[in-house]
């Protein structure tokens, strides 16, 4: 998909001169390479050291490691800590389109302190480089997220438009490896008013963002666009195999395909090998099955070279070192957490005995028995009152990392939009000044359509924070009409966000089947909901547990349906789990009974849930199957 762009343009991004790519100077690279070893270790051999590394990006990456590695050692040595972010991110780079993600992101990590304190311009092109590892390994989330880290460094908010050019393009590719048209369209939007202003300041840049604006008009089926995109941008054979092979007009694809398979392997580019040897294969499969075969071995080759068993484990380990300290830090919040539920319980404990003791001590004292028994059970009753208003803190903890998600997605809507009119008022006051008032006019239109796209979504934006007040206050105990539908599926995606946020592994399909002809009926929706929270993040934290026990060979599955029944309605929370034994199955709306591990679970949910739904006049069942799954149905009547 064009990795060779992508590096051209964050180095332009890092400002670091010396380490831009280079044309290849042979005279240069025999002249230099003679001289280094009788050059002192200062900072003017690394700037040679990184500017051969620089030379061989394309033509042999493996040379670009061993200068780049060299250099760094040197500056490191001499505390030449500019000349260590260079090479890093060198190194970094080369690693990263090679597919050696580990190494590329050991380098990137050096990195990243270094350029908070001496370089954080640097800081841009280092998220960058995550991007660039993310992608190869098709990890396009964790692309995205690196792509909004480098946006959202200070360095870039400060820079001008001209150097925002880059990671906007990078944006508008993993935008569209997602399939998020809108935002990716967004950003092709952007990218189409950098080439008309600044086209003539970089060719290669505009060249290179052809690429992008390509990839988004073939995701679009927009084929004629796409060839024209394509034809303009920087050699880039695989995009136009790619339209041809949509097109039908095989010879077109064979062509431009073993062009794009003899670069990748010249520069070797495992990434571009794969794409272009699986279009070859899928091309001869039907005319050809002998070459069909040759090119699907050097498919099948490349892709055990990129995503071996090694390099996945390698990975796994960085990913752990980088977690370490986060973990260290959850694991005392979780430990302040269960000492604090253990202060709680201790507290209730404490006081039920001094009650007993006072019945006992005092039962020849009747009457002032009695008047002190009140005030005892007063406290209790505030006690159990605050102990409920902490459970449901602890399950507003729960879905925060789901809201946040949420929320996320409009208040980007608004951003962009509003950064869109921004310029559009600065193009209708230039428009103002000639005297252009037809363009004005047009202007004027788009910022009115933008506007209403920022008011549709920050009223998302507020409907959700209002749903997070609701759910955690502590209500007035009234009955309001409600859209049970709504609700259900809210909590559904909150919980199942919440828990994504904790677990980047953990996925589960999730299935809705909403009765429309329910309407609106009287509850309490901050209560009910509270419910459905509870009983969908059990489904998933048993879908997860049979996860862990079966591997890959099982799919988790959570369901959530409502239905009308003549007088009542249903609301049916179903997982695919390992199901509740039989022998904990009368316990389990029994408060503080639990079979979660420790400090995983308090017991008071399911009795919670079970009390909200009997104060709403209803009933809360349970169906189970070892090894199949469980069923929780919520009946709530409809007067």
């Amino acid at each position: 998909m064009g990795k060779k762009f992508i590096f051209l343009f964050l180095f332009l991004a890092c400002q670091v001169s010396f380490a831009q790519p280079k044309k290849f100077d042979a005279k240069y690279v025999d002249s230099i390479t003679a001289r280094l070893p009788l050059l002192p270790d200062d900072t003017a051999k690394v700037n040679n050291l990184a500017t051969l590394a620089a030379m061989h990006l394309f033509v042999n990456p493996a040379l670009t490691i061993q200068y780049a590695k060299q250099g760094s050692a040197i500056a490191r040595k001499i505390d030449y800590y500019q000349g260590m972010i260079t090479c890093l991110g060198q190194s970094a780079f080369s690693f990263a389109i090679s597919g050696e993600w580990a190494k590329a992101t050991n380098d990137v990590n050096e990195a990243i302190p270094l350029c908070e304190k001496y370089n954080p311009v640097a800081l841009v092109y280092m998220c960058n480089i995550m991007v660039i590892i993310q992608s190869t390994r098709l990890d396009f989330e964790q692309a995205l997220y690196w792509g909004q880290k480098a946006k959202q460094q200070p360095a870039f908010l400060a820079s001008e438009e001209f150097t925002k050019w880059p990671t906007y393009m990078q944006l508008c590719y993993v935008y569209d490896a997602l399939n998020r048209t809108d935002s990716a369209r967004y950003f092709a939007g952007i990218i189409l008013n950098n080439i008309k202003k600044f086209g003539h300041l970089s060719p290669e840049l505009t060249g290179d963002s052809y690429t992008a604006l390509g990839n988004v008009a073939l995701r679009q089926k927009e084929y004629n666009q796409a060839l024209q995109y394509y034809q303009l941008a920087t050699n880039n054979t695989i995009g136009l195999a790619n339209v041809y092979r949509e097109l039908r007009q095989p010879d077109s694809v064979i062509h431009y395909a073993e062009l794009a398979l003899a670069t990748g392997q010249v520069q070797k580019n495992p990434g571009q090998v794969q794409e272009a040897s699986k279009i070859l294969a899928a091309t001869y499969k039907e005319t050809d099955p002998s070459k069909a075969n040759k090119y699907l071995e050097i498919y099948i080759h490349s892709r055990d070279s990129l995503f071996s068993s090694d390099k996945l484990k390698q990975l796994e380990l960085v990913k752990l070192t980088e977690q370490k300290n986060r973990f260290e830090f959850e694991k005392r919040e979780s430990s302040s957490r269960n000492l604090a539920i253990f202060i709680a319980l201790s507290a209730i404990l404490l006081i039920v005995i001094v009650i007993s003791l006072l019945l006992w001590r005092n039962n020849r004292f009747k009457q002032k028995a009695n008047s002190r028994l009140e005030d005892a059970y007063a406290d209790l009753k505030a006690t159990q009152q605050q102990l409920i208003q902490s459970e449901k803190m602890a399950s507003l903890g729960e879905v925060t990392a789901g809201i946040a998600h949420e929320i996320q997605n409009p208040l980007n809507f608004v951003n962009n939009f509003s950064e869109v009119n921004s310029e559009l008022i600065t193009e209708m006051k230039d428009e103002l000044a000639k005297g252009n008032l037809d363009e004005v006019r047009k202007i004027a239109a788009d910022i009115d359509e933008n506007e209403k796209k920022i008011m549709f979504h920050g009223k998302r934006a507020d409907g959700i924070v209002k749903s997070m007040l609701e759910h955690s206050r502590l209500g007035s105990g009234q009955k309001e009409p409600t859209d049970i539908n709504v609700l259900a599926d809210e909590y559904l995606r909150l919980a199942y966000h919440g828990l994504r946020a904790k677990d980047k592994s953990f996925n589960a399909l999730l299935e809705t089947d909403f009765d429309k002809a329910i309407g609106k009926i009287n509850l309490i929706p901050q209560d009910i909901g509270r419910v459905v929270l509870n009983l969908v993040t059990n489904a998933f934290y048993a879908v997860n547990e049979r996860k862990k026990q079966q591997g890959e060979g099982f799919e988790p599955v959570v369901s959530v349906s409502t239905s009308r029944i003549s007088d009542h309605i249903e609301i049916k929370v179903k997982d695919n789990g390992m199901g509740i034994p039989q022998k904990v199955l009368d316990k389990i709306f029994q408060p503080f009974f639990t079979t979660k591990p420790t400090g995983h679970g308090t017991g008071l949910g399911l009795s919670l849930s079970y009390d909200i739904v009997k104060a709403h006049s209803g009933e809360l069942k349970v169906e189970t199957k070892t090894d199949e799954g469980t069923t929780f149905t919520i009946v709530l009547p409809l007067n």
